[in-house]
């Protein structure tokens, strides 16, 4: 199965697949949690403290090889409006994507999602350098473009050794 070709027809505006250890995880970007920008924290078990320290994030994303990247881009004033619908619209079609991909993945992949979502926690909670992931991932992150890109992840384990994803 393609995966990218799978997120780009299911609507991602981006998608690439990295290595797990091409990921940059900063434990100080934690403190973005304990701010509370989002109100969750503390309240959600997607969400620090309960998901774990910056430390068991990290030991759980190793568990995985690849890293498929999914983004969104806003563009117009309108949608820019309300980020908050649009990390919760880019989760559930990373929700829709991992059904699709569980099949041709090795174990359960895990979703790290555009803000705490069901069960999944977020990028913040994990300490991911989205800047250096995008990098990674030959994606734009930070422009002087006025468009707002949103992320989120897909980990999994190849079922076997071939790079069709």
């Amino acid at each position: 199965m393609d995966f990218i070709k799978e997120a780009l027809d299911l609507g991602f505006a981006n998608a690439a697949v990295i290595d797990v250890k091409d990921l940059v995880f900063v434990p100080e970007y934690r403190q973005f949690c304990e701010e509370n920008l989002c109100g969750n924290f503390d309240l959600v078990p997607s969400c620090p403290p309960v998901c774990g320290t910056p430390e068991e994030m990290y030991q759980k994303a190793l568990n995985y090889k690849k890293a498929l990247i999914l983004q969104s881009v806003l563009e117009s004033p309108e949608e820019q409006l309300d980020v908050k619908k649009a990390k919760h619209d880019l989760n559930i079609l990373t929700e829709k994507l991992h059904k699709k991909i569980s099949v041709a993945a090795d174990g359960i992949p895990l979703i790290i999602s555009a803000g705490p979502y069901k069960r999944f926690s977020c990028m913040s909670a994990y300490g991911i350098d989205a800047q250096k992931m995008a990098e990674a991932a030959n994606m734009l992150c930070w422009a002087q473009d006025g468009k707002i890109r949103l992320f989120s992840l897909i980990l999994f384990n190849p079922k076997n050794h071939r790079d069709d994803f």
